[in-house]
C-alpha cells in the first residue's frame, strides 16, 4: 500500500505538502496540487483520516445537530443551510457528521460524537442541550438565540424580532387590524422573539395583539399545523390575514383556503416567515414570504465554529439580515 512518503517522493514536494493538499490547511499552487493528486492516483493512494487525527489531535469533523420531526421531513430552511454548511467545511477541510435524531433528555443516553465541534440547530428556553456541551467542553456554535441571553455563547441568527416586526407593520399598513399569527414550537427562542416582533407593530400602530390569534406548532408536520389552524378557526375567530412559520405551514393554510372556499387573497392574506424559492414560486397564488438566507447562516456558522476551534477564546454573534419578498398572497384590505 502506497504511503504519504511515496507520494512526496514521487511528486518532488515534501509530506507536509501532500498533507496539506488533502487536508486543504494551508493553501498550496494549482500546480503542485494537481501534480500531487495525479501522483497519488497513480500510486493508489488515500490519506489515513485516523491516523491523521491521532497526530494532530483532531477530528477534522464537525457535527450538525438537526434533529427531524415525528414525519422526518427536512424543510427547504434545513436543506438550504446544511448545503452551507458542507461547503465552508470542505473548503476548510473538515467532515460534517449529520446528526438526526432526537436529542435525548437523559444524560445517561447523550453520547459524546468524536467531533471538533458542534453547530446545533433551533435552541429553546432554557435549553438544557447547550449546558451539556459547555460541560463536556465541547466548542459549540448555535443557530438560533441562546436563552437565556449569554454573550460567551457564540450564535447566528437572523433579526427575528426585526423580520416579524416588518412583516406585521406591512399587514397593518395594508388594513389588516386582525392577523392570525400561526408561530413556531412555544419553547424555541425564535418563537419568542417573532411574537415580540409583531405585538411591538401591534403597539406602533395603536393596536394589541390578541393572544387567541396567537397559535404555535404542535403538529407532526407544517402542512397539518397550516391546515388543521384554519379549519379550526376560520369564521370563529375574525382575521383577514395570517403569518406562518414556514411555507410548509403556508401550504396547509392554501389547502384549507381552497377547501373553505376563501379567496387568497382577496379574503385572506398570507405570509411565510422563510422562502422557499421554488415552492413559493409553484403555488397559486405565488407566496410572499421572508427570506432568512439559510445558506448563509450555515456557511456563516461554519466559519464561526472552526474559528473557535482554533482559538477557544473567540465568543461572537453575527446576525444575518432578513428581507420581505412581496409576491401575490397579499392584498389591502378595505
Amino acid at each position: 500500500m502506497a504511503t504519504i512518503d511515496d507520494v512526496a517522493k514521487m511528486a518532488g514536494v515534501s509530506k507536509g505538502t501532500v498533507s496539506s493538499v488533502f487536508s486543504k490547511k494551508r493553501p498550496i499552487s494549482q500546480q503542485v496540487t494537481e501534480r500531487v493528486l495525479r501522483v497519488a492516483q497513480e500510486l493508489g493512494y488515500f490519506p489515513n483520516h485516523l491516523a491523521r487525527s491521532l497526530a494532530i489531535k483532531r477530528t477534522m469533523s464537525i457535527g450538525l445537530k438537526i434533529p427531524l420531526p415525528p414525519d422526518g421531513t427536512m424543510t427547504a430552511f434545513d436543506t438550504q443551510m446544511i448545503n452551507g454548511v458542507i461547503k465552508e467545511c470542505t473548503k476548510q477541510g473538515y467532515r460534517v457528521v449529520l446528526d438526526t435524531l432526537p436529542e435525548q433528555e437523559d444524560p445517561t443516553m447523550y453520547s459524546q460524537d468524536p467531533v471538533d465541534g458542534v453547530i446545533l440547530l433551533n435552541p429553546r428556553k432554557n435549553d438544557s442541550r447547550i449546558k451539556r456541551y459547555r460541560k463536556m467542553g465541547i466548542h459549540l456554535v448555535l443557530v438560533g438565540r441562546p436563552d437565556p441571553h449569554d454573550e460567551s455563547i457564540s450564535y447566528v441568527d437572523n433579526n427575528n424580532t426585526e423580520a416579524a416586526h416588518e412583516v406585521g407593520d406591512y399587514l397593518l399598513r395594508n388594513g389588516h387590524e386582525s392577523i392570525l399569527f400561526l408561530n413556531a414550537a412555544a419553547d424555541m427562542t425564535v418563537a419568542q422573539d417573532r411574537r415580540q416582533g409583531l405585538s411591538e407593530a401591534y403597539r406602533l400602530h395603536g393596536l394589541s395583539l390578541r393572544d387567541e390569534c396567537v397559535m404555535y406548532y404542535a403538529h407532526t408536520n407544517g402542512t397539518d399545523y397550516g391546515y388543521m389552524s384554519i379549519l379550526n378557526t376560520y369564521g370563529k375567530l375574525s382575521y383577514t390575514a395570517i403569518i406562518t412559520d414556514t411555507d410548509r405551514v403556508a401550504l396547509g393554510v392554501l389547502r384549507a383556503a381552497r377547501e373553505l372556499d376563501i379567496k387568497v387573497p382577496e379574503q385572506l392574506s398570507v405570509i411565510a416567515l422563510s422562502n422557499d424559492a421554488i415552492l413559493a414560486q409553484d403555488m397559486n397564488p405565488r407566496l410572499t414570504s421572508v427570506e432568512l438566507s439559510a445558506e448563509k447562516l450555515g456557511d456563516e456558522a461554519a466559519k464561526l465554529l472552526i474559528e473557535k476551534i482554533n482559538d477557544s477564546s473567540v465568543h461572537r454573534q453575527v446576525i444575518i439580515p432578513a428581507q420581505l419578498v412581496v409576491r401575490e398572497s397579499c392584498s389591502v384590505f378595505c
